[in-house]
């Protein structure tokens, strides 16, 4: 289906522009010569290709003549550590690395320019393809709680239901030909529906380069030459563009659509954009890496207090709400997450179990995030692993964190536990201020109106931007390192 679709693109419109970065153009004819030509090469190998790049032209191409070789892609960010990049490639038994542009990472992983392979070969017709639909598509790494790197395996069927789930939605349907801006990184699963939505639809991806989005007037003059219709982000990367005024309708006339996924949407940050954007259609969404990127997605605009994620009719596979026994909760009850059926990965790379399992004949993904259904709709309260003991009672940050982001003051928010030693005595609060800071007096009263005594944090602190990781969530790491230099 999707490898269909984009050959169509390629067949009957092969100069539409299907990708472009800064300063490199590749129309749907381009990628498809290139990916078939890479393809011949890859066919005699086996197992997953590591690529290794940022927002080079070839990156896709690499992608696409995966899909058709029937091996796993496996996206790295050559920015990080070299010793980690190697781990990784260890772990997933890579014995073929392609790199696009150049990078100091690539002696060490002895990687391939793909660029030269990109040529000298006959076209691939549809009916040539690998065609197992349960077979890996791509592989993807996110960060273990051991502390060692934890690969997913995504199959063809995943994607391919994911990119169908992201297209009926009506707010991505109404501009899906259109130019999306892609933010992520690939090595972030964020990239995903960037790319394979838009090439289903035959639209156009204008990904955004580091240098870009390190430079305030630079992602300004890329975002208003872009044309864009659609941007998928975090809502990190929102609040980065919505600090100078210049983000506004007049520097994208034609955007229509916001999806966000990767992290907790604050009410604020929709208000901003309604007022800069008027008639923009805002998408709350949410997944884990495991199940497909995302799995749920709900209109937001509008709306006032905290936000849902996603409607749970509609969703792209079946959304569950389980007690700590594995049975299944009512409506209005808190409880993890499990999602069921055909978003769930094929597991873990090396065999590790986790969430992955089954529930009533289908595959099933316990997500270690709690949430709560009402009224039809998913609400996400925090993850599990990050629940503090304060007092006999369990408390879910997530939900602290939902509180403060619904007040218009407040940009970002995270809560942690304080301690004395090993003893939790308490919570505190880390604050991105849009505004003045709130006196803590305030914040609390505030809070006592929605959340019980114990869950009020006992610290405020105001940080001037919350630290972010390489995928554009919050670093709760190196915000606890902050906390203990005040």
């Amino acid at each position: 289906m999707l490898l269909e679709a984009i050959a169509r693109h390629a067949r009957e419109t092969p100069e539409r522009m299907a990708y472009q970065n800064r300063a490199q153009t590749l129309t749907y004819g381009e990628l498809w010569h290139s990916a078939c030509a890479l393809a011949f090469r890859l066919r005699a190998g086996a197992g997953p290709v590591l690529v290794c790049g940022e927002k080079e032209a070839g990156m896709p191409v690499c992608f696409l003549a995966c899909l058709m070789a029937g091996r796993p892609w496996l996206p790295v960010d050559p920015q990080q550590p070299v010793e980690r990049l190697l781990k990784i490639r260890r772990q997933a038994g890579s014995a073929d690395v392609l790199c696009c542009g150049s990078h100091p990472a690539v002696a060490a992983l002895k990687a391939v320019q793909a660029e030269p392979l990109f040529g000298g070969h006959e076209l691939l017709e549809p009916e040539r393809f690998a065609k197992e639909r349960e077979r890996d598509a791509y592989w993807m790494f996110t960060s273990g709680s051991t502390g060692a790197p934890k690969g997913v395996r995504i199959p063809l069927s995943a994607l391919e239901s994911f990119v169908e789930w992201m297209l009926s939605l009506p707010a991505v349907a109404a501009c899906g030909a259109g130019v999306n801006v892609n933010q992520a990184r690939f090595s972030f699963d964020l990239s995903v529906a960037d790319l394979w939505p838009t090439f289903a639809a035959g639209g156009t991806v204008r990904a955004l380069e580091p240098e870009e989005q390190g430079d305030l007037p630079a992602l300004y003059k890329a975002l208003g030459r872009s044309g864009a219709r659609r941007l998928v982000c975090t809502p990190s990367f929102a609040r980065l563009c919505l600090c100078d005024a210049a983000f506004c309708r007049d520097l994208l006339p034609d955007l229509e659509t916001v999806f966000f996924c990767g992290e907790t949407l604050a009410p604020r940050t929709v208000k901003t954009l309604e007022k800069r954007f008027p008639g923009l259609r805002i998408l709350n969404a949410y997944g884990p890496t495991e199940a497909t990127c995302a799995v749920s997605a709900a209109e937001v605009q509008g709306r006032e207090g905290t936000l849902p994620v996603g409607w749970v009719d509609g969703a792209a596979s079946r959304l569950i709400i389980m007690n700590e026994q594995g049975e299944p909760q009512p409506d209005g009850e808190p409880g993890e997450i499990v999602i069921c059926g055909h978003s769930v990965g094929s597991g873990y790379i090396g065999g590790e179990t986790g969430g992955f399992g089954s529930f009533d004949g289908e595959k099933a993904y316990r997500t270690g995030d709690e949430g709560v259904i009402r009224d039809g709709l998913l609400w996400h309260l925090g993850r599990r692993d990050r629940q503090i003991k304060y007092k006999g009672y369990r408390i879910e940050p997530g939900e602290v964190e939902a509180a403060i982001l619904a007040w218009d003051e407040a940009r970002a928010a995270a809560v942690l536990p304080l301690r004395a030693g090993c003893e939790v005595r308490g919570l505190v609060a880390a604050v991105e201020w849009g505004k003045e800071p709130l006196a803590p007096e305030e914040c609390s009263a505030r809070l006592r109106r929605v959340l019980p005594e114990y869950m009020l944090p006992r610290r405020w602190c105001a940080v001037e931007r919350m630290p972010v990781n390489e995928r554009g969530k919050c670093d709760y790491a190196a915000l606890e390192r902050m906390m203990e230099h005040e």
